[in-house]
């Protein structure tokens, strides 16, 4: 039909018009529509090739995941899977979601690998992209028009590049799915497409199309709508209509769907789940848990700034076994996290090399008190022994995930080079993480890098630390520093206790370390501990040290008790063969013998003391003994002497005892005689012992001390393990002799005549010694022998003659200053000025004679006439000849008008106060130096330049030829020689030329272009010693040109231009001239397009001298740049106005569906909406202000949309994608509007609105329509009657769906009127519930002879279930052996064998029956107890039902056994209460106690539910046991939710000691996890439930809720048992349903009460926050391990019996059975 409208698209539902099918591709598929938005009758194919890229050749031959060195290269697989998803998902901004789905249950098909993600999805284009093998994403095509084609655009730097540009290379996604398996199905929609394409790759359909001759590279694109699976016809596959069914309601998603898995790859992705979900948490580390990792101590596992990735796996395998599903975020054992979470410092810094840039990152793990923290790899087959061993530093990533063949060890900067300050284990406990981009190339399975640390290892590479975002130089410096101080402040390996001090060490040779150092008492080391005062010993030192500690040392400033890596010890020494030279002796604690025990160290040190040297024996041979203190002349003969060594024994020794296998070391004695200086003697073992001879020497006076001390004959040493050997001290006195001569003593000389002088006489004895002098008269006689005095002294007496002795004398005459004399022809004294003057002195005595004496000094000064000094003083030294040249400074006087000055110069001699000073008279002619200097123009010969002057110039002009001239002190001009000019300088311009300077020329000055730069210049001489200066202060030149200043650059539309823009007229260097007046306004006029003239204003400011502009503004025409021109005569300006849109008005649709618009209910629209901002005049408006909202009219039509409101972008637009159009019931379908607003100051403005039609949707299901025979019964264990289901459309018809998709659920209870499942056909008689095993006695007491009391029996059908609520009859009671055996019976009351009991309406209730006093029967058998039913007309006869009993009646005497039980029992209890002691002994307990033993086995044989996890620490000291263990949960549904909802802790294991749990941590290498009671809170009493206060009810709650605790029940210690769930439960609530759940929470919180967590008993959870839905808030149907159910009461009831019977089991009955009827009645 001609007149039928058509549209021609593409696939991806593009409108091809005449260019864009100019523009299309060769190649490509179209489609013939109705219009754009016509949904395909049928699936469509479209045809694609695809061929390999040229990359195949060029790369390949780099090698692939078999390159994953000796592991399983599966993992590296799926990462290839996961970095495309990632990538797709680049854009989200909301969760990125992928899921990895492991399908290996085999009711849904063969195995599976499927990859999901809700990221861009692709086009067909770029799915027939992806095929291409090597084509990476630099020479993708993504789009069919080459005109939109984009090239590749490298992301933004962001930290540790977690950029997600990691789908690369166009090649992982190939190899990753045909490695995995042998077919892939690629199926993705993109956004804004409505279709869905799919696209197959098989290995057997390359074979075929190879076997056919067929083109191999071509394939079929499947483009279909979503949730269409009828295109899946393979049985093998039939899990995807599950996974296209979940393609409803997604805007946009990728799935990648791996087949036909290879079996190996499917064994090992079940068996070591844990494996390989470690090795991908490791390698996106840094995606799922940001940039500073999964650092559980800075953020919890719930906080907000946690990436927004989710990565799941779900494994799926054949029931009964459970799903198993797991975020990776969830893995805390990847080895990223243990190096995060052990570390306890890093260091971060920075490596640029080539245009690249690595951050990175240094961790610390140190030793902690017992053993290293660095962390063990989970899946290490061997334990590591020292931290990281030889492993590298770094671990290497690539644009924000882990490249895991690449590590690299080390660089030179953090390499340990035998630095004696750390030791080497300190680099074994560094852990480290590299980050680059794609700068650094990796190879396509990225796996390796390819020159990542060779590049880093080069010289050029520029390594700098990062501290707070600040680069610092020297890195190897501040590593060092770093790892010192992490060395010395983390390491905690030895316990310092008992501190004492801090002190100063004299010791330590280096001074630094002398101070300070901490003292201890004692430490804790390897479990043991040390304190002073216990014996130590020293191992691998020389000599083996033996001794007391004194006190431990640590360097540092500490306050008390403190962890550090090692210290010292100082031992005080005890006396030992091996100890020799000190007292103490300080060791590294290092050094002490942990093996070495108290009793063995004192063992071996009184050992050793027992033969050592102890004392000292002296004897005098000639008997001529000193005693101590004696006194004797000078010359007095000592000695000999005799001397043994005595041991403790007093045995003579002469050696050491010998030492292992060296001989003992020689002893001898050292005499040592000390007065003024030291006298010794040695002496050696000899036969007669050890002799000192004779000693005649001793002639000097005063106090002599004798010592004898033992020493070793090698080394001379005095001291042996810190005690010195034996010694002997003797201590006399030594006097001097009678007198003998005598001695002239020394006079002073040269003397003085006239002055007096002593001789002194000394008298001594025959040694030299001052003696007593005699009674003597001295005679002295004298005479003169020039140049000397000679004299004689005699003394003599009537008794003594003594020498005589001669003195010879020199007399001085020499006198002392008197006078200076200055000698000078000339006077006054000339000397030019700036020269010094020389002059001569002289000092005389009084005689005129020139003197020489010590300190002879004379000074000089210059003065004025009638002033003060003009320069320094000057001094001369005469001492040595009394005369001296002397020459003063340079005279400098400021001489007025070139006249001499006249000055005094002075001379005197400080030190010589009587000496009068002299005066001579001085005159200063002027010198010839230059002093002055002149500056002019030759131009302007009235233009000399006074120095300071401030000189106006034109701005720009120039200053030319400057002239100088210099002029001496007379003032002369001084001729310009070339030495003058070259001292000339000048600050304006360091060139000069000085051939100009010689002729006295200066440079030309150029004046600054500003009015506002003034300058300073100087002209000087020598140094600025002659200088004049001056400032330049340039004033405008003339008008040049007309300037306009604007206040703003930008106005809107319609508005008037802020502030005011200013005219000026300028000169060519831009100085405002001043030049406009008040008439110039006249003059003045302003042009531009679209300018509003009539509001422009010119106003002249008298005070600036401008003309200021008001009124600009814009009326009409586009925005963008204006130009105002402003011209005022011959002068023109131009200056450009940035004119932005005016005011928002309006808002205008720019995209919209084509019309007449009509949707389905519950869908959406495909075509967004574009609303654009404009303003009034329709030009678009960015203004941000304005916010844009979507409403429907009426409002009963729902919309959803991903925004309902927004604020317009950059451009002023806003776009709207409706998700969702939902009506609630039939009768508002059909017309509505939707409206769009927007909101401007809070203002609506002008906003477009669109009509549409919303229909049913014919292929939505509605509800189900089930038929079945109402009239049918369900009795139990019978079958369903059959169910017809029918799906209504919301149209209100019946539609076709999978069978599979429906379900149909079955659970127990329910609100009333349900189908009801009724009893089944009569089977058998039983109880209610099961009766204990009776015991009975041959006894006269009724309850000793009771078999069953107050028990019913029911008819029953097979399953338990009472029936037959109809039927009568009889029931016949009686007793039977058991297998047969034939023994008497026991009798009924009556002596009879049976009984008969009547059973109505199918039930028998039976009040007592007991068997006959004295009832015959074997003593401790066991009999059958028989109800048979009899009477009854049924097609299957009725089973009997039987209960076994005991019989006994062999009791001593004829006492019942009831009677001794009973007594049995008071007994116990008096016994418990110690009132009461009685010794009894029952024979036949044991057999009791065997019969009801066997019942306790066949109850504990009864399937139940357990916690199946082995607990092997429990029974062990202070372990209260494994969580699953603890408690036991009745009810199933309730076991299954708590136990989920504390899955994590069901394992933990609870001690009561910290103590304890820090023993089975250390045990387990930290694999189990624990926690101890004693660092548990203790809450306090339990608080009711929420909706509880002050013990009434706020509201009436919905679901029964419970305290989930309290469904607990404990098997032993309540109490702690309690408190743990408390802690681990909390105030967690169990309710019924989710919606009872959620309508309690909203009661509870409208009463402002916080609501705690909810759990359902269908295995929802409502978190206390309110959030509940989703995988991780939904129980699953089966849980690997959950609580036990407990036992039955029956079990707790025989337990307590056997317990009685055991306790009584050791008691001894020595009555007989009269006996024990007495003691019964008695007790009672």
């Amino acid at each position: 039909d001609q007149q039928e409208p058509f549209v021609l698209v593409t696939t991806d539902r593009t409108v091809l018009d005449f260019d864009k099918f100019e523009d299309l591709q060769d190649e490509s598929t179209l489609h013939l529509l109705q219009n754009e938005d016509q949904a395909p009758s049928v699936a469509t194919k479209e045809c694609i090739k695809f061929t390999p890229h040229y990359d195949t050749v060029v790369k390949s031959g780099m090698y692939e995941y078999y390159a994953s060195q000796g592991q399983n290269p599966l993992p590296y697989t799926l990462a290839e899977l996961i970095d495309n998803a990632l990538s797709a998902t680049a854009k989200n901004t909301g969760m990125r979601t992928i899921e990895l789905r492991m399908l290996f249950d085999e009711t849904i098909g063969k195995p599976a690998v499927i990859v999901l993600d809700n990221g861009c999805g692709m086009t067909s284009e770029q799915l027939k992209n992806w095929a291409v093998f090597r084509l990476s994403k630099f020479n993708r095509k993504n789009v069919k028009f080459a005109s939109e084609q984009e090239g590749y655009v490298r992301p933004d730097p962001v930290p540790r590049s977690l950029n997600s540009d990691i789908s690369y290379f166009g090649v992982g996604g190939k190899q990753a799915v045909f490695y995995v398996g042998h077919s892939v199905r690629m199926i993705s929609k993109p956004a804004g497409s409505p279709n869905v394409h799919e696209l197959i790759l098989s290995e057997e359909e390359f074979k075929r199309k190879e076997r056919n001759k067929e083109e191999v590279y071509n394939g079929i694109i499947t483009n279909r709508m979503p949730g269409n699976s009828s295109h899946v016809k393979n049985d093998d596959e039939r899990f995807l209509h599950a996974l296209i069914a979940e393609e409803s309601g997604k805007a946009s998603f990728t799935a990648v769907v791996i087949t036909d898995i290879q079996p190996n790859h499917v064994t090992f992705l079940k068996d070591d789940f844990e494996v390989w979900t470690r090795q991908l948490a490791h390698i996106y580390h840094y995606y799922i848990h940001g940039v500073n990792g999964n650092d559980l101590s800075s953020h919890p596992a719930n906080s907000n700034d946690l990436p927004k990735i989710d990565i799941q796996i779900t494994l799926r395998e054949k029931p009964p076994r459970c799903p198993r599903v797991i975020n990776i975020r969830e893995v805390e054992d990847d080895m990223q996290s243990l190096y995060i979470n052990t570390a306890a410092d890093r260091f971060e810094f920075m490596a640029e090399q080539d245009g690249g840039t690595v951050e990175g990152i240094i961790r610390y793990h140190p030793f902690l008190y017992y053993k290293e923290t660095y962390p063990e790899d989970p899946s290490a087959v061997q334990a590591q022994s020292q931290a990281r061993e030889r492993k590298p530093i770094f671990e290497c990533f690539w644009n924000g995930r882990l490249i895991p063949n690449t590590k690299v060890s080390d660089f030179y900067w953090c390499t340990w080079n035998k630095d004696p300050k750390l030791p080497e284990e300190c680099y074994r406990r560094l852990s480290g993480v590299l980050f680059t981009d794609d700068r650094f190339k990796v190879s396509n399975n990225k796996l390796t890098f390819m020159d990542l640390e060779q590049r880093l290892k080069q010289k050029e590479t520029l390594f700098t630390r990062i501290v707070k975002g600040q680069k610092q130089r020297g890195i190897e410096k501040e590593f060092k520093q770093w790892l010192q101080s992490c060395h010395e402040k983390l390491d905690k390996q030895i316990q310092f206790l008992g501190y004492k001090g801090t002190i100063t060490r004299t010791d330590v040779a280096k001074k630094k370390m002398q101070q300070p150092w901490g003292t201890f008492s004692s430490i804790q080391w390897d479990g043991k501990k040390y304190k002073a005062g216990q014996f130590v010993k020293s191992v691998k030192t020389q000599p083996i040290v033996y001794g007391k500690v004194v006190q431990f040392l640590l360097f540092g400033s500490y306050k008390g008790d403190v962890f550090a890596t090692g210290g010292e010890v100082e031992v005080a020494l005890v006396l030992s063969i091996k100890s020799i030279n000190k007292c103490t002796k300080t060791m590294l604690i290092s050094k002490i013998d942990q093996t070495a025990t108290d009793k063995a160290i004192k063992k071996h040190i009184d050992s050793d003391a027992t033969r050592l040297p102890d004392i000292l024996k002296v004897d005098w041979p000639e008997s001529n003994p000193w005693p101590q203190n004696a006194v004797r002349p000078a010359g007095t003969p000592f000695g000999p002497i005799k001397i043994e060594i005595l041991n403790k024994k007093e045995d003579s020794i002469a050696i050491l005892p010998s030492v292992g296998h060296r001989p003992g070391r020689k002893l001898v004695i050292e005499q040592k005689v000390i007065q003024h200086e030291l006298k010794s003697f040695t002496a050696q073992h000899s036969k007669w012992g050890f002799w000192f001879k004779k000693i005649d020497c001793l002639t000097d006076l005063g106090k002599y001390t004798m010592t004898l001390n033992t020493m070793l004959s090698e080394g001379n040493l005095t001291v042996l393990g810190g005690r010195s050997l034996p010694s002997y001290t003797l201590n006399f006195t030594i006097k001097e002799g009678d007198a003998e001569r005598f001695v002239i003593g020394p006079v002073s000389s040269p003397l003085v005549v006239g002055v007096p002088f002593n001789i002194p006489l000394m008298i001594k004895d025959g040694y030299d010694h001052p003696a007593k002098p005699p009674d003597l008269t001295p005679v002295l006689q004298c005479r003169l022998v020039r140049p000397l005095y000679s004299s004689k002294i005699y003394c003599s007496s009537s008794q003594t003659n003594l020498l005589a002795a001669e003195l010879k004398l020199r007399l001085c005459f020499s006198g002392k200053p008197h006078s200076l004399h200055v000698p000078r022809k000339d006077n006054p004294v000339t000397a030019m000025n700036g020269d010094p003057v020389k002059f001569n002195v002289e000092v005389h005595d009084e005689a005129g004679n020139i003197t020489a004496n010590p300190k002879q000094i004379v000074r000089c000064q210059v003065k004025t006439l009638f002033g003060p000094c003009w320069t320094d003083a000057v001094t001369i030294m005469c001492s040595s000849t009394g005369a001296g040249h002397l020459v003063t400074n340079p005279i400098n006087v400021k001489l007025i008008k070139g006249e001499p000055q006249k000055l005094n110069v002075q001379f005197d001699m400080p030190n010589q106060k009587n000496v009068v000073s002299v005066m001579r008279e001085l005159e200063v002619l002027p010198s010839t130096r230059v002093s002055s200097m002149e500056l002019c123009s030759r131009d302007d010969g009235n233009l000399k330049l006074k120095n300071k002057e401030r000189i106006e110039w034109p701005a720009g002009g120039m200053l030319e030829n400057l002239f100088y001239k210099l002029y001496d002190e007379a003032g002369r001009v001084v001729p310009i020689t070339a030495e003058i000019a070259s001292k000339i300088k000048v600050n304006w311009t360091a060139k000069v030329y000085a051939e100009d300077l010689i002729r006295g020329k200066l440079p030309d000055i150029q004046v600054p272009t500003q009015v506002k730069e003034e300058r300073f210049y100087q002209v000087s001489y020598q140094d600025q010693s002659v200088s004049i200066s001056f400032t330049i202060v340039p004033h405008p030149d003339e008008p040049a040109q007309l300037k306009a200043t604007l206040p703003e650059n930008s106005v809107n539309l319609g508005e008037t231009l802020d502030g005011n823009i200013i005219l000026d007229l300028v000169d060519q260097y831009d100085n405002v001239t001043k030049a406009l007046t008040s008439t110039c306004v006249k003059h003045l006029s302003v042009e531009a397009e679209g300018l509003d003239k009539s509001a422009v204003t010119f106003m002249w400011q008298e005070s600036s001298g401008s003309v200021v502009v008001t009124g600009v503004r814009f009326q009409s025409g586009t925005p963008g740049p204006k130009e105002l021109c402003f011209t005022y005569k011959s002068y023109v300006a131009r200056v450009i106005v940035e004119v932005s849109p005016g005011v928002p008005a309006q808002l205008k649709l720019l995209n919209e569906p084509e019309k007449p618009l009509q949707v389905l209910n519950d869908h959406g629209i495909a075509t967004p909406f574009l609303v654009q901002l404009c303003d009034e005049w329709g030009n678009p408006s960015p203004d941000q202000r304005v916010v844009v909202g979507l409403r429907c009219s009426p409002p009963t039509l729902k919309v959803k949309t991903s925004v309902t409101s927004q604020p317009v972008n950059s451009e002023g637009k806003a776009s709207f994608t409706v998700n969702i159009l939902l009506f609630p019931c039939c009768s508002t379908r059909g017309y509505y509007q939707l409206i769009f607003q927007g909101l401007f100051n809070k203002k609506c403005i002008s906003s477009p609105s669109v009509n549409l039609t919303v229909i049913p949707d014919p292929n939505k299901p509605v509800s189900l329509s089930v038929e079945y025979d109402t009239s049918a019964k369900f009795p139990a264990g019978g079958k369903f009657p059959v169910f017809s289901v029918t799906v209504v459309s919301e149209e209100g018809r019946p539609m076709t769906f999978n069978p599979s998709a429906a379900t149909m659920l079955l659970w127990k209870g329910g609100p009333a009127g349900r189908d009801k499942v009724k009893a089944n056909q009569p089977v058998k008689l039983g109880p209610d519930s099961q009766p204990p095993t009776p015991v009975v006695s041959y006894s006269e007491s009724i309850a000793g002879r009771t078999l069953v009391e107050n028990m019913t029996l029911n008819i029953m059908d097979s399953y338990g279930n009472p029936t037959g609520g109809n039927l009568d009859g009889k029931v016949n009671v009686s007793i039977k052996n058991l297998s047969g055996e034939n023994k008497p019976l026991p009798l009924f009351e009556g002596k009879t064998s049976s009984c008969q009991l009547s059973l109505k309406g199918g039930k028998l209730h039976i009040p007592r029956l007991t068997v006959m006093e004295k009832s015959p029967g074997e003593d401790g058998s066991s009999y059958t107890l028989v109800f048979k039913p009899e009477g009854f007309t049924l097609s299957t006869p009725l089973e009997p039902y039987e209960l076994l009993f005991h019989f006994y009646n062999g009791m001593t005497g004829k006492a019942s056994f009831s009677t001794v039980w009973a007594g049995l029992k008071l007994l116990h209890e008096y016994e418990k209460k110690k009132c009461l002691h009685v010794f009894i002994r029952i024979p036949d307990v044991d057999k009791l106690l065997q019969g009801m033993t066997a019942e306790l086995d066949r109850i504990l044989k009864m399937p139940r539910r357990v916690f199946s996890v082995n607990d092997p620490h429990r029974g062990q000291q202070d372990v209260l046991g494994m969580v699953g263990h603890l408690a036991f949960v009745q009810d199933d549904t309730a076991a299954r939710v708590i136990s989920w909802h504390i899955y994590g802790d069901m394992d933990c294991v609870i001690t009561r000691t910290t103590e304890a749990a820090k023993r089975i941590y250390d045990s387990t290498n930290g694999r189990q996890q624990v926690m101890p009671l004693d660092t548990m809170f203790k809450g306090s009493v339990d608080r009711p439930l929420p909706h509880i206060r002050n013990g009434r009810k706020l509201f009436e709650p919905p679901g029964n809720p419970v305290h989930a605790r309290q469904l607990l029940m404990f098997p032993q210690d309540h109490d702690s048992c309690n408190n743990v769930f408390r802690s681990l439960l909390g105030e967690t609530i169990l309710i019924d349903d989710l919606d009872s759940g959620n309508s309690y929470r909203k009661a509870v919180v409208q009463n402002n009460i916080p609501c705690p967590t909810i759990l359902t008993r269908q295995g929802e959870r409502i978190s206390s926050r309110g959030k509940f839905g989703g995988a991780n808030n939904k129980a699953p149907a089966m849980l690997r391990y959950m609580f036990g159910a407990p036992y039955p009461q029956q079990y707790y009831t025989l337990q307590d019996q056997i317990g009685d019977l055991s306790h009584s089991h050791d008691l001894q009955l020595v009555v007989v059975a009269l006996l024990g009827q007495i003691v019964f009645k008695c007790l009672s």
